[in-house]
């Protein structure tokens, strides 16, 4: 499953569009965005300037706010200037933050732009990916009296197995076979974000709902 990195600064001109290139090209399976607290609207000329030197440049970048990227769900912010740590947005749901500050290269030459292209990559890199790797959902399941359960927890969000649910309900899940689902006489959702228990009744088996989870295009999405 892909992760989802926003990129934060102030200006979103220079450090977060180059941080936002490199993790796109160097980090597979991670799909980085950038954004500014006050936008400057513009690119700087040396920051798409070093990386189209390394081949890291793709017209789609630009400096922007975060409204523009409000239907994406994020599993990791990070904030690359002091000013974008102490304004970092709320989000609706929990998502992990972490800052790794860098100075800010606008006004200077390009070689500023060519050490903050390297510092990025070598310091903000191997953390971003190293955070993302160990993000993971946990999945545990287990027969009860009356059915099955499900417990999850890690990187799982309460709504991400009501929409599960509500896919079963609606006749929308390809995940479980029909002779399964004539089992399940009922299907109930308890807990938070990052603890969540799926409770079944019926005459069914831990087998087949273990088959059923790894089919699942909810928990699975790409």
């Amino acid at each position: 499953m892909s992760k989802n990195v926003l990129v934060l600064c102030t200006g979103n001109s220079c450090r977060s569009i180059i941080a936002e290139a490199l993790i796109n090209k160097e980090l597979e399976g991670i799909n980085a965005y950038s954004s500014g607290v006050n936008p400057s609207g513009r690119v700087n000329p040396n920051a798409k300037k070093v990386l189209e030197a390394n081949g890291a440049w793709r017209d789609e970048y630009h400096s922007k706010t975060l409204d523009k990227l409000k239907d994406i769900e994020f599993d990791l912010v990070v904030t690359v200037c002091d000013h974008a740590k102490e304004t970092c947005p709320i989000f609706p749901k929990p998502i992990p933050k972490i800052h790794i500050g860098f100075k800010d290269p606008d006004g200077k030459g390009y070689e500023a732009f060519e050490a903050t292209y390297e510092e990025i990559k070598t310091t903000l890199l191997p953390k971003v990916e190293k955070i993302l790797k160990e993000q993971k959902m946990n999945k545990n399941v287990f027969k009860t009296d009356n059915g099955v359960n499900i417990k999850f927890t890690g990187v799982v969000q309460k709504q991400q197995i009501v929409k599960m649910v509500e896919n079963c309900a609606t006749g929308q899940c390809e995940c479980m076979s029909d002779e399964t689902k004539k089992k399940i006489n009922k299907m109930q959702v308890e807990g938070k974000d990052g603890d969540v228990e799926l409770k079944l009744d019926g005459e069914i088996t831990k087998e087949e709902i273990e088959k059923a989870l790894a089919k699942s295009k909810v928990l699975n999405k790409k």
